[in-house]
């Protein structure tokens, strides 16, 4: 018995070494925030991968994107990766990176933060207070689900962060954009309490089965139809259909309904006339607002004329049309050069850092 009880002793003493050997491995290869380089102070670029897992062509692609789509639309977008989350969750560490850096303009607040940790397999885009109109949380689920998660689980990583990328640059544009339904099983990988947005919340809630995502969008579908009672008179009101709301709707309402940009509901009361108009604009479109008439009716079309390369710009030709009023503009769109550049991680170099943006915990987070 006491021979059992020693190789029983020896065997924790044995558990207990081996635990703490994986906790001080784990320390050493933890990566806190205050130790990741800033790419914009570092070199002026987007990118900082103190992993290196990326390919030094794909941080080029990446680089040269990122900074045509600060140029043309003004967003700030940072790519992190990251060998380890430093014992945190990925929300955490993501805001707090977030803020620490202040991407994305102040005042605008219109910051993305990619973030990849490649041994706990999570990937994260947080979304700046001021895009979350633009990328909703489940919005910015729907990319991670159809462009970046699938990649990854096939060990395309390069592949799954480029097109990542790509499709966030083309939703900020308006442009459509592919996205797995939120009722396909992509959708059920969205995990119990994995973001601070009111859609991982709500997810959470009512769980990750295909039933439980059925019933958030019974919610939204409930929230919108409710039955609802006239603020004056309290009675009953009554939804207007589609033929009888055009008549409520101003002729540039009617417009965005028409493209596909915007719903309108009209709701009335059957006692006292009173009316409301109730405004939902459609997640994916190819729509946005028009300069001239500011309806959500303006489409853009782009033609590359000559690719950019490692030797030189490339350009392309832009034709923006509104569907409403007379606006059309056509102009020259120039592709910037495609630079050759090391795989970022190193701590020197100049440049100025981001713009003093914010978040608030917007965004999607997925594992693979």
């Amino acid at each position: 018995m006491s021979s059992v009880l020693a190789r029983l002793i020896d065997g924790r003493q044995w558990l207990a070494l081996a635990l703490i050997i994986s906790l001080v491995g784990s320390a050493a290869s933890a990566e806190p925030i205050e130790s990741i380089p800033n790419p914009r102070v570092r070199d002026g670029t987007w990118v900082t991968d103190v992993a290196g897992a990326l390919r030094a062509d794909t941080v080029a692609k990446l680089n040269a994107m990122i900074g045509d789509l600060e140029r043309t639309q003004g967003v700030e977008m940072a790519v992190v990766v990251v060998t380890s989350l430093d014992g945190q969750s990925v929300e955490e560490y993501a805001v707090r990176l977030f803020q620490r850096w202040g991407i994305g303009k102040a005042g605008q607040d219109n910051g993305l933060l990619l973030l990849w940790s490649t041994s706990d397999r999570r990937v994260r885009l947080e979304v700046g207070y001021g895009l979350e109109g633009t990328l909703p949380d489940g919005k910015a689920g729907a990319i991670l689900d159809t462009y970046i998660i699938p990649r990854f689980k096939a060990g395309q990583f390069d592949e799954g962060v480029l097109a990542g990328v790509d499709a966030i640059a083309r939703a900020l544009g308006n442009e459509p954009v592919a996205l797995v339904s939120p009722r396909s099983q992509a959708y059920d990988r969205e995990e119990r309490g994995g973001g601070f947005g009111i859609g991982s919340f709500l997810l959470g809630l009512l769980g990750t089965t295909t039933a439980g995502v059925g019933s958030l969008v019974g919610l939204r579908r409930w929230r919108r139809y409710r039955r609802r009672r006239c603020p004056q008179c309290r009675t009953r009101m009554r939804r207007l259909d589609e033929a009888e709301d055009d008549a409520s709707l101003e002729e540039g309402q009617q417009a965005e309904e028409r493209v596909g940009s915007v719903d309108y509901d009209v709701w009335a009361c059957p006692s006292c006339s009173y009316r409301f108009t109730l405004r939902y604009p459609k997640w994916l479109t190819a729509h946005s607002k028009c300069p001239q008439c500011l309806n959500h009716t303006k489409s853009s079309t782009e033609t590359v004329v000559e690719r950019a390369s490692i030797h030189g710009e490339g350009s392309a030709r832009m034709v923006e049309q509104c569907a409403f009023c007379n606006y059309h503009v056509e102009y020259t769109k120039v592709l910037p050069r495609i630079e050759r550049s090391a795989s970022s991680g190193g701590s020197s170099g100049g440049g100025s850092s981001f713009g003093g943006g914010r978040s608030g915990g917007g965004g999607a987070s997925r594992g693979y």
